[in-house]
């Protein structure tokens, strides 16, 4: 057996709730939605599927008043309990196993070094449907920046994650099996809460399949005012640990420290069943103390991560797109995604509406090119500057009205001026409704599936970063005004961008 990792046999699952099947196609604002990805029209404000798949996190709100409520500790039917001062659950009989040295104590299984517990059979948690999860937990020292609490094991990662995440205490969910640039991990977490050493908290985290959110709680009050957006959580069937996580089917992130009061739920919790299970058996000397609050979660959009919504003139950084960008922008603008892939910039003057919506700046991280008649990448393209560039001036229709090397924010590539031809009709199917020619499809970080038509402009750069790529979108609706006129202020904005080195 390789170190770390686990064996156990798989019985048969209970039958898991069917999701409903989506429809091929639904009328959205200025968008088509698949079954897989949204493909937004050039001036449409969100370029992501209406579940947002990208990493992300979530500003601290405290909302008061969640520890108070008033159901009881008994009334939480939890359908699975361990105190983990021994291998037996006290509900649900799904014994755990103590793996390398974990030891069980009176105040909870210890845990140091490459040491965990585990499940013996696949995890009670079914974790493609609602479920609910929590623990106290006690870091020794000062924790490393990732450290699971509590993770069910898939096939080759983990597909929740409750404990220690870029250094901040979160709850973690993974819609697909998978890691690297493919594969993403949506994260609620308290971001103005220190790790303590040696100090008892209560982490909770609940998802909800039919809301499409994750929420965290830290001694039984919610971190965020919304949680954070993500698509369905994948089916794992590997057990449930204790103390570590999985990473390219590796064990991984282990927690140095104590672990207790384990409990489980296959339904999403409301903040005042949290609150009481945060209460059902506190350990000795721990408190449970409301996290700091912050300010409130500003993005408009319930899908753009932690966008600032509004701004003021000035200069402003993104919290969580990659590579790490500042900008700055006159009065009058908006910040409607800053996702790990995605980051959106507008106008309030250039109002979406309409099949079209309204102009914007969007900036993408590692692009491909897309298939020209589907919703889904073209085989055989580069994903370099000079490889992208040389595929869009082969794309059938496409006009580039400019065609000139840059450097933007640190990062050189190329700028491309397009537009298509009033005359132009397309001879694929899905594409005939407008006749729109697809030109960006996100290539896993970011999400999206972007299509340009007679009635819109874009100035698109591509810039070379890393191993992959950065592209800049620059849409002009004409109906608003021309690319020429939008790029006077646009222009100024992409201009003063700079990228993290």
């Amino acid at each position: 057996m390789a170190q770390g990792s686990v064996s156990h046999q798989r019985p048969t699952r209970r039958a898991r709730r069917q999701p409903a099947s989506p429809d091929l196609m639904t009328a959205g604002r200025g968008s088509m939605v698949g079954t897989k990805r949204a493909t937004a029209l050039p001036g449409s404000q969100p370029p992501l599927r209406r579940r947002t798949r990208v990493v992300a996190a979530t500003v601290v709100v405290v909302l008061s008043g969640a520890v108070g409520a008033c159901t009881a500790p008994e009334e939480t039917g939890a359908e699975n309990v361990w105190p983990m001062t021994g291998p037996d659950a006290s509900v649900g009989g799904v014994d755990v196993s103590a793996e390398g040295g974990a030891r069980w104590t009176d105040a909870g299984l210890q845990l140091s070094g490459d040491v965990y517990a585990s499940t013996w059979t696949v995890s009670p948690i079914v974790t493609d449907a609602s479920f609910s999860v929590s623990a106290w937990a006690r870091p020794t020292g000062r924790p490393g920046e990732y450290a699971a609490v509590l993770s069910e094991a898939g096939d080759v990662a983990g597909s929740f994650f409750l404990g220690i995440a870029e250094g901040f205490w979160s709850f973690s969910v993974k819609p697909e099996d998978g890691n690297g640039s493919g594969f993403v991990t949506n994260r609620d977490r308290a971001t103005r809460v220190d790790v303590e050493p040696d100090v008892w908290v209560h982490l909770a985290g609940v998802y909800d399949s039919d809301a499409g959110r994750a929420r965290f709680f830290l001694n039984g009050y919610p971190v965020s005012e919304q949680g954070i957006a993500t698509d369905a959580v994948y089916a794992a069937e590997g057990p449930l640990l204790f103390g570590r996580a999985q990473a390219d089917r590796r064990a991984s992130d282990f927690f140095t420290g104590t672990v207790a009061d384990v409990r489980t739920w296959p339904r999403a919790l409301s903040p005042g069943e949290v609150a009481a299970a945060a209460r059902a058996d506190t350990p000795a000397g721990a408190t449970l103390h409301p996290p700091e609050e912050s300010a409130a979660f500003v993005c408009p959009d319930p899908h753009g991560g932690v966008c600032l919504g509004t701004l003021m003139a000035g200069t402003y950084s993104t919290t969580s797109f990659e590579p790490a960008l500042s900008y700055t922008v006159p009065a009058g603008w908006t910040n409607g995604q800053d996702l790990p892939g995605n980051l959106l910039l507008s106008r309030s003057v250039d109002p979406a509406g309409g099949i079209w919506g309204g102009s914007y700046i969007g900036v993408y991280q590692d692009i491909r090119a897309p298939a020209l008649c589907g919703e889904e990448v073209q085989p055989g393209i580069g994903t370099s500057a000079a490889e992208l560039a040389a595929w869009y001036r082969s794309v059938p229709g496409l006009q580039i009205t400019r065609d000139v090397p840059v450097t933007v924010g640190g990062l050189s590539g190329v700028a491309l001026d397009l537009r298509v031809g009033a005359d132009w009709r397309s001879p694929c199917p899905l594409m005939r409704v407008a006749h729109v020619i697809p030109v960006l499809i996100g290539g896993g970080v970011s999400t999206l599936h972007h299509v340009i038509g007679a009635p819109v402009e874009m100035r698109l750069y591509l810039l070379d970063q890393g191993g992959g790529n950065v592209a800049i979108e620059v849409t002009a609706v004409l109906e608003q005004h021309s690319l020429t006129d939008y790029l006077r202020e646009a222009d100024v904005v992409v201009g003063s961008f700079e990228f993290e080195s």
